[in-house]
């Protein structure tokens, strides 16, 4: 059971990397790099980072320590996306 938290909570938090990432990119590519993509950038290291470090430290094995250290950014992002989907299924009227 705790492998299956720690790779839903390692795929919960390398979708938001890659979302970021995507995000990043199709501002560069439209020629719009603000004032933001240095903080996105610093906020995919961050996440990168998170990971990498879950990854140690389950191969140490520390799997308890490697599923808290994934879920604490991966609950609120699980969240976000739980109410995203909410908005997109019943679709309010937002006048």
């Amino acid at each position: 059971m705790p492998k299956f938290f720690f790779f839903s909570g390692l795929i919960i938090d390398g979708l938001a990397v890659l979302i970021a990432l995507g995000f990043v990119v199709a501002d560069v590519l439209k020629g719009r790099s603000g004032t933001n993509n240095p903080t996105m950038f610093l906020a995919i290291i961050a996440m990168a980072a998170i990971i990498f470090g879950a990854v140690y430290l389950k191969s140490i094995g520390k799997m308890s320590v490697a599923n808290v250290l994934l879920w604490i950014p991966g609950f609120p992002l699980l969240a976000y996306g739980f109410f995203v989907l909410l908005f997109i299924i019943l679709k309010p009227d937002m006048r």
